[in-house]
């Protein structure tokens, strides 16, 4: 059934994006550059350890989605692990931000620990989360119109994490002389305000949502795994996925080491460059819906992603120099390509997930939400690991006084970690975009 206008639902279900896009951006955003130059934990050892809490994460994903899909309540079998997921991860932000004064293996152990609540927390969310579009819309049009709620939110979390953040931490430092340290925390809470209120909006709007029963078909969960990897436009939407997110995390990861080391500014400006990547973001919503209903979906995500290469590699000519204007324009321009990359790969999961159900008459969105999701947390692992270790590498050194200037060589390895390895993922993109089909025309449906 086609909707006209805003959609309620729609709007109360995206809302939970809002709770996970704070999360992950601000820990991608931030959390690298707190643990080395506040904590003063060396590159490699701060890259390792969201590494392995990431793995951990994507490994449970899958596992949550097996949970969810035989949960049965009376909030059914998604919505009462919103409530769960969401405050523990309102509680975690902050503890990551709240590292105490440790030394050697203790102050390990309790950034590893702090790093897994997080990421039990945001696969108890996600995972169930993701899995709801599929059940509450059946048309492919409408799940890039539910898709599109999504994507907005996303821009709006993202400009949280990667601008309201690191703006807040510079107000509260630079302007109110609290210690670095301090200013993180404040803005931890206020993080973690933003994801509780969020999560509960989500629970609360989604009351009425659609939803489906599970199958009275049975499959142990290691032939569903099997059966669900043997489904090949899953596995390009994956390879997709990973690389579209690993570019995206190099960037965002990278964003905060580029603008005080190499275009030597406070951390301050990147508020604007937040700001135009949210316009961007949300600028662009429409024309892509658009464009997905003369192209296809994977088509239209080929596009978006090739001229994201060409936006990435304007990172080669910014510096010290370099006028704010174009610093915001490049925002734009990358949030404008990640929006089309965005909405039509979540647009396309769903689609997928319905394809899955037609071939084995077995309702596994939670399977596939949390495969996918595994992903995604594989992606957001090897980009910080690949920073840490080139940092440490190139000579990167931690723990310097912020008007202290880093060796050509660790500012050699912020450009190519921001530059170059998102330029060429994307360029991979392109290519498993152009060769992804869906039989029977799932997503090519044109309305």
């Amino acid at each position: 059934m086609k909707t006209r206008g805003f959609v309620p639902v729609y709007f109360g279900w995206s809302l939970g994006t809002l709770a996970m896009s704070t999360l992950l951006n601000t820990q991608t955003a931030l959390l690298m550059a707190y643990l080395i130059n506040v904590i003063g934990m060396g590159p490699a050892i701060a890259g390792s350890l969201l590494f392995l809490s990431k793995i951990y994460d994507g490994l449970t994903d899958p596992l949550m989605g097996v949970i969810s899909d035989k949960t049965s309540s009376r909030w059914g079998r998604r919505r009462p692990y919103l409530l769960v997921g969401g405050v523990l991860c309102a509680v975690s932000v902050v503890a990551m931000f709240s590292v105490p004064q440790l030394d050697g293996q203790l102050l390990y152990a309790w950034v590893l620990g702090v790093l897994l609540l997080a990421a039990t927390a945001y696969t108890i969310f996600n995972v169930p989360y993701l899995s709801m579009p599929a059940e509450m819309v059946a048309d492919p049009y409408e799940r890039s119109k539910l898709m599109s709620y999504r994507v907005g939110w996303i821009s709006i979390g993202t400009f949280v994490g990667i601008a309201l953040a690191p703006r807040l931490i510079a107000h509260a430092r630079d302007q109110l002389g609290w210690p670095e340290a301090d200013a993180y925390r404040l803005m931890s809470f206020v993080a973690g305000a933003i994801i509780l209120a969020a999560a509960g909006a989500c629970f609360v709007a989604t009351s009425k949502a659609r939803t489906a029963s599970q199958t009275r078909k049975r499959m142990p969960l290691l032939e569903q795994a099997r059966l669900a990897l043997g489904n090949k436009p899953f596995l390009m939407l994956l390879g997709i996925k990973y690389l579209g997110l690993y570019a995206l995390s190099a960037t965002v990861a990278t964003n905060i080491f580029f603008v005080r080391q190499v275009m030597q500014q406070s951390e301050a400006i990147m508020l604007w460059y937040g700001l135009a990547y949210m316009a961007g973001s949300l600028c662009a919503l429409a024309p892509w819906v658009l464009i997905s209903r003369h192209l296809s979906k994977p088509h239209t995500l080929a596009l978006s992603a090739g001229l994201a290469v060409f936006a990435n590699l304007t990172w080669f000519f910014s510096g010290p120099t370099e006028p704010i204007w174009v610093y915001t324009l490049r925002a734009f321009m990358l949030a404008a390509c990640n929006g089309g990359m965005l909405l039509m790969g979540q647009s396309l999961l769903p689609d997928i997930m319905e394809y899955d159900y037609r071939r084995t008459g077995l309702r596994r969105e939670g399977l596939y939400a949390g495969l996918y999701s595994f992903i995604e947390k594989l992606a957001f692992a090897t980009a910080p690991l690949t920073l840490g270790l080139l940092l440490g590498q190139m000579g990167f050194v931690q723990g310097l006084p912020r008007s202290a200037s880093q060796p050509e060589s660790a500012l050699l390895a912020i450009t190519i970690a921001i530059a170059v390895i998102p330029a060429i993922t994307n360029s991979l993109k392109v290519v498993l975009a152009l060769n992804l089909k869906i039989p029977d025309g799932a997503s090519e449906q044109r309305p």
